[in-house]
C-alpha cells in the first residue's frame, strides 16, 4: 500500500516544473449595450482549469507561464469567443473583447451558437440559479475520474453513497427513498426484489450531467425523500466520430481460475434463448402434477433438460470495453437537426473468497454466541453488457424536439461453491453446496420531448416516455452435497430432497414490465422590466403527469427426487455419482433412477399494475433579494396486485390521494452568495415486489424473501437550509442542514420462518432524520508562485446524519428506538486534482461511509449492519491532439465488504462484542483506456 501511495505522489510532482509567469489582461464589454462593461463574464484557458471572472468594471487579469494558449471568453446567453495567444516570457498582453448575443465569425475567432450545459462552470451556474437545494456533476467532471458508469460517478456528489456498486443512497437514506428521471421521464425500477434503479446501466460517456434535487417542488414527482436524480444523456451540437477501448486487470481475478457451468453459444451477447430455458415441449405444471411418478412423461421431461451440473475451469481474461460514438449536425435553413449514436460492448470478471457465518442467540452469561454455521464461498462472476444509445434533436426558431433512446442488454453468469459445517442441523457432516445462476436482462428507456416558446410570455414543454424491462433467470440450479466431517475423501454425496423444494432443484423465473408516462408543463411569464429598472419576472407554472406501470412475473421450479421404491443400495449408488453424470439420461428413469418432481405453486407468480395521476400549480416570485418558489401538487396513486399466499388469493387495491405542498425561499446576499430554506411534503410508496407474497430462496444469505401485502404509503415532511458561496469561476463553498420526519417508513426486516431467518418488509411507526452537509470546491490557482500547486484543485464534501426510528408497540426484544434501516451516520467524499496546460491530468478520489443497518432484527435474530468502508481511486490522463490516454487505479485500498450482527443488541457495532456475518474483498482494478477522435 505504501508503495502505491508513493507512486501516486511521485506522479504529481514528476510532470511539473517552474516557469516564468506572463499576464493576459483586458476588458470584456457587452456589444449589444453600446459596449457597456460586462461583469462576471468568464475568461478561461482551454484544456485547463485556469480561469477568472471579470469584476464589476468588466476587467480581468490572468497569469500564465509562457507558451501558446487558446483563451475562451464566455457569458451565459452570449456567444463564446476563442482567441489564440502566443505568450512570451514576462510579457503582458492586453486583450479587449466585446461579446454579443448574435452569431458571427472572424478569422481568429470561433463562435459557438449552442450553449454548453455539461461543463463544471455551467453546472455550478445551474446550481446557483436553481430554486431548490440542488447538487450535480457534469460530464467534464466525470471525465476526470476512473468512473465508467453513472453509479461510480454520482458518489462524487455531496451526501451520496453507493450500495452493491450500482444503487444510490442520498444523505444516507436507503435507495428506496429516491426517484429517478431519465431526460425528464420517470425511470423504471430495474430490480425484481427492491425499489431502486441500477445506475451502472448508464456509461459516463453517454451522460451530459446528473442533477440531484434534494428538496421538493410542485413541478417534480412527489414520491421521494432522499432526492430526485435527473440523468440527462448526451446531445450532439457538432460533428464527431469517436472510438474508445479499454482493458482492466483485477487483482485476485484476472488470469486466475474461473469456474462456470456449461452455457449457451449466445452468452457473449448477454442472451440465452435456447440452452438454459425450458424447452417449448416441456410439460405444463398441471400436466406434471397430474402425471404418475413413474410416468414416461416425467422421464422425457427430465431428459429434455441439459445435464450441466458440473463446472468447467478456465482463466479469467482481462476486463475489456469497446465503444463507438458518432455525432452529426444537419442544417436545414432555420431548422437544425442534431444526432448522436453510440454503441458499447464490455465484459468483466470477478472472483473472490467470502467468509459467511451465522450465530445462535447470545444467552445470558455468554461472552460470544455459538456458531450456527461457518461457510466459505468461492464466487465467480462474469458480466457481458451491450449498451446502445440513439439521441436526436430538432430545433426551429421557437421549438425544440428531442427523441432519446437507451437500451441495455446484460448477461450475468455467477457460480458459487460453498463449503463448511452447519452445526445446528448437520454437525457431523462437511457440506459443499452449489449455485449456478444466469440472468439475462433487456432494458429499454425512451423519451420524446418537446419545448415550445410560444412568445415572450408563454412556454409549453412536454414529455412522453416508455420503458420496457424483461428479465429471464433460466435454470437457476441450487443443490447440496455432504460427506462425513472426518472423511479424507474428495467424494461428496448428493443430498436428495424428500420433495421438490426451493433449496435443491432447477428454478426458472421470468419478469416483464411495461410503463408509459406523459407530462405537460405550461409556464406563464410576467415580465416586470421598465425603461429605468430591470426586474426578475414572475413565473406561474402548471401541469400534469400520468404514469401507468404493469408487471407480470412468473416462476417455476422442479427437483430430482428418489422414490421410496428404490433400494437403499441403489439410492447410495445414485447419490454418490460424479456431478458430471449424476443426472445423465441413463440415471433418469421410472424403474430405478431419478424422477422429476414439480414444485411450482400458485404463490410463485403475480401480476401488478400502478396508475399515477398528478397535477400541480407552482409560482416563482422574486421579491427584491428574495426568490420564492411555492406550489402544491396532488397525486392520486392506485396500486393493484393479484397473487396467492398459501394457495389463497391475495388482491391489493390501494388508491391513495396525497396533497403535497412545497415552499423554497432563496435570499441573495450578493452576487456571489445566497441562503436557501425549504419545506416540502413527500411520500414513499411500496414497490410491487415488496407487497407480493412470492417466496424466494436467497442462496447468498441463506434466507427466504417475501413481501407484505399490508404495507402502507410512507409520508415525509422535509425541511432544508443551505448557505452557498461562489468565490470565483468553478468554485463553491456551501453548508447546509436538513430535517425529515417520517410517518410509516418502510424497512427491510429479519423475522423467523420456522427455524430459519427470512427477509420481509414492514412499516415502522415513525422516524426522524436530520443532519448537516458541507461542500468545498476550490482551485489553488494564483495562491502561490509555485506552478505545481497552482494547478491543483480540491473537492471535499461531507455529511453527518442522525436518525431514529420509533417502533412503538411493535418493538420485540429490542429497544423501541434505533437508527433508520439503511441510514449511514456520516459520508465523506474527497477529490484532489492536477491539470496543466499541456493536457496532463491526475486525480485522486476518496469515499467513506459509516456503519448502517442492512436488515432489522426481531426477537429471534439480531440486526445486521453493513460496516464502514474506505475507497480510494486514482486516474492519470494525457491528451495527444486527437488521442486521450487514461490510466486508472480503482479500489486501491481494497477494504473488505463486511456485514456484522449486533450480537449484544446495544444498537452499535464493536469488533470486541459483535460478530462478522459476511466478509470479502473485490480486489483492486487497474485500467488502461484509449479514446480517439477522428
Amino acid at each position: 500500500m505504501k508503495q502505491k501511495l508513493l507512486f501516486i505522489t511521485i506522479l504529481f510532482t514528476a510532470f511539473s516544473f517552474a516557469q516564468t509567469k506572463s499576464v493576459i489582461k483586458g476588458k470584456i464589454t457587452d456589444k449589444d449595450m453600446n459596449n457597456a462593461p460586462l461583469a462576471f463574464a468568464n475568461v478561461s484557458v482551454k484544456g485547463s482549469s485556469n480561469g477568472v471572472t471579470t469584476n464589476e468594471k468588466g476587467e480581468y487579469s490572468i497569469s500564465l507561464p509562457s507558451g501558446e494558449y487558446v483563451v475562451v471568453f464566455s457569458f451565459i446567453g452570449y456567444e463564446t469567443i476563442e482567441k489564440i495567444i502566443d505568450l512570451k516570457p514576462n510579457q503582458t498582453i492586453e486583450l479587449n473583447v466585446a461579446l454579443g448575443s448574435g452569431g458571427y465569425k472572424l478569422d481568429d475567432v470561433v463562435i459557438k451558437s449552442v450553449k454548453k450545459r455539461n461543463t463544471e462552470t455551467a453546472i455550478l451556474t445551474e446550481i446557483k440559479e436553481a430554486k431548490q437545494v440542488v447538487s450535480a456533476i457534469s460530464a467534464e467532471q466525470m471525465s476526470k475520474g476512473t468512473d465508467g458508469n453513472a453509479a461510480q460517478a454520482i458518489q462524487r456528489i455531496p451526501g451520496i453513497t453507493i450500495v452493491d456498486g450500482k444503487f444510490v443512497m442520498i444523505r444516507g437514506l436507503s435507495e428506496r427513498y429516491n426517484n429517478v428521471l431519465i431526460n425528464g421521464s420517470l425511470a423504471p425500477s430495474t430490480e425484481i426484489d427492491k425499489r431502486t434503479f441500477s445506475f451502472d446501466l448508464v456509461p459516463t460517456g453517454l451522460l451530459d450531467k446528473m442533477v440531484i434535487y434534494k428538496t421538493g417542488s410542485a413541478d417534480k414527482p412527489g414520491d421521494f425523500s432522499g432526492g430526485i436524480i435527473s440523468l440527462n444523456t448526451i446531445e450532439s451540437t457538432s460533428d464527431f466520430t469517436k472510438f474508445d477501448i479499454s482493458f482492466g486487470y483485477r487483482s485476485k481475478t484476472t488470469f486466475n481460475d474461473y469456474l462456470q457451468s456449461e452455457g449457451s453459444n449466445t452468452d457473449f451477447v448477454g442472451i440465452d434463448n435456447s440452452f438454459r430455458p425450458l424447452p417449448s415441449s416441456f410439460p405444463t405444471t398441471s400436466q406434471l402434477n397430474n402425471s404418475a411418478a413413474t410416468s414416461q412423461l416425467r422421464v422425457d421431461a427430465a431428459r429434455s433438460l441439459p445435464n450441466n451440473f458440473d463446472t468447467n475451469a478456465s482463466n479469467a481474461f482481462l476486463d475489456n470495453s469497446t465503444g463507438f460514438s458518432l455525432g452529426r449536425k444537419i442544417n436545414l435553413g432555420n431548422t437544425k437537426i442534431f444526432s448522436v449514436n453510440a454503441l458499447n460492448y464490455s465484459t468483466s470478471y470477478q472472483s473472490f473468497s467470502r467468509s459467511f457465518r451465522r450465530y445462535n442467540f447470545l444467552n445470558a452469561g455468554e461472552a460470544r454466541p455459538t456458531d450456527w454455521f461457518t461457510f466459505n464461498d468461492m464466487n465467480y462472476q462474469q458480466e457481458v453488457r451491450i449498451t446502445a444509445l440513439s439521441n436526436w434533436s430538432l430545433k426551429t426558431a421557437k421549438s425544440k424536439f428531442t427523441f432519446k433512446n437507451l437500451f441495455n442488454q446484460i448477461g450475468e453468469n455467477e457460480t458459487t461453491i460453498r463449503q463448511g459445517i452447519n452445526f445446528n442441523q448437520q454437525a457431523n457432516n462437511t457440506l459443499k453446496n452449489y449455485m449456478y445462476a444466469y440472468k439475462s436482462r433487456s432494458i429499454y428507456m425512451g423519451q420524446l420531448n418537446g419545448d415550445h416558446n410560444l412568445n415572450s410570455n408563454n412556454n409549453i414543454d412536454w414529455v412522453v416516455g416508455y420503458n420496457y424491462i424483461r428479465e429471464n433467470e433460466p435454470d437457476l440450479r441450487r443443490f447440496r452435497t455432504f460427506k462425513d466431517v472426518n472423511s479424507t475423501s474428495d467424494n461428496y454425496t448428493f443430498q436428495d430432497p424428500s420433495s421438490s423444494n426451493l433449496f435443491s432443484g432447477r428454478y426458472y423465473g421470468n419478469l416483464r414490465e411495461f410503463s408509459a408516462n406523459n407530462g405537460v408543463n405550461y409556464t406563464y411569464t410576467i415580465n416586470r422590466d421598465s425603461e429605468t429598472e430591470e426586474r426578475s419576472p414572475i413565473k406561474i407554472k402548471a401541469g400534469y403527469l400520468a404514469d401507468y406501470k404493469f408487471r407480470i412475473f412468473k416462476s417455476r421450479y422442479v427437483s430430482y427426487v428418489l422414490k421410496d421404491y428404490l433400494t437403499s443400495a441403489r439410492k447410495d449408488e445414485l447419490t454418490n455419482l460424479p456431478l458430471s453424470t449424476i443426472f445423465s439420461n441413463e440415471n433418469i428413469n421410472n424403474q430405478n433412477g431419478w424422477v422429476l418432481e414439480e414444485g411450482t405453486k400458485p404463490d410463485d407468480s403475480y401480476k401488478a399494475d400502478n396508475t399515477l395521476l398528478s397535477g400541480y400549480i407552482n409560482t416563482e416570485l422574486p421579491l427584491g433579494k428574495f426568490d420564492i418558489n411555492m406550489g402544491v401538487r396532488i397525486e392520486n396513486n392506485t396500486q393493484k396486485l393479484r397473487a396467492f399466499s398459501n394457495g389463497n388469493p391475495v388482491n391489493v387495491d390501494n388508491p391513495v390521494t396525497s396533497i403535497l405542498p412545497s415552499l423554497n425561499i432563496g435570499y441573495n446576499i450578493n452576487e456571489k452568495s445566497l441562503v436557501r430554506a425549504a419545506y416540502s411534503r413527500t411520500v414513499n410508496r411500496p414497490e410491487f415486489r415488496e407487497i407480493a407474497p412470492f417466496l424466494f430462496y436467497d442462496f447468498e444469505y441463506e434466507v427466504l424473501k417475501f413481501g407484505n401485502a399490508d404495507l402502507k404509503v410512507a409520508t415525509i415532511d422535509n425541511i432544508d437550509f443551505r448557505y452557498e458561496w461562489y468565490p470565483s469561476k468553478g468554485e463553491t463553498i456551501s453548508f447546509g442542514g436538513f430535517y425529515k420526519k417520517f410517518t410509516n417508513p418502510i424497512e427491510q426486516i429479519i423475522q423467523r420462518t420456522a427455524e430459519d431467518p427470512s427477509f420481509n418488509f414492514k412499516n415502522a411507526t415513525s422516524a426522524v432524520n436530520y443532519g448537516a452537509e458541507l461542500e468545498i470546491k476550490k482551485s489553488f490557482k494564483d495562491l502561490t508562485n509555485i506552478p505545481i500547486l497552482n494547478r491543483l484543485s480540491i473537492n471535499i464534501n461531507a455529511s453527518y446524519i442522525f436518525s431514529e426510528v420509533d417502533l412503538g408497540a411493535a418493538a420485540q426484544s429490542q429497544d423501541s428506538k434505533r437508527a433508520l434501516q439503511g441510514q449511514s451516520p456520516y459520508i465523506i467524499n474527497g477529490a484532489l486534482g492536477y491539470e496543466d496546460e499541456k493536457g496532463l491530468g491526475i486525480n485522486l478520489i476518496y469515499n467513506r461511509f459509516g456503519n448502517r443497518i442492512f436488515s432489522v432484527g426481531d426477537d429471534a435474530f439480531n440486526t445486521y449492519y453493513e460496516i464502514e468502508r474506505n475507497q480510494l481511486d486514482a486516474t492519470i490522463s494525457k491528451k495527444f491532439k486527437k488521442l486521450k490516454v487514461k490510466l486508472g487505479l480503482q479500489n486501491i485500498l481494497n477494504d473488505p465488504f463486511k456485514l456484522m450482527e449486533d450480537s449484544n443488541r446495544d444498537n452499535k457495532i464493536s469488533k470486541a462484542n459483535d460478530n462478522v456475518i459476511s466478509s470479502f474483498k473485490r480486489g483492486s482494478l487497474y485500467t488502461l483506456g484509449f479514446s480517439y477522435n477522428l
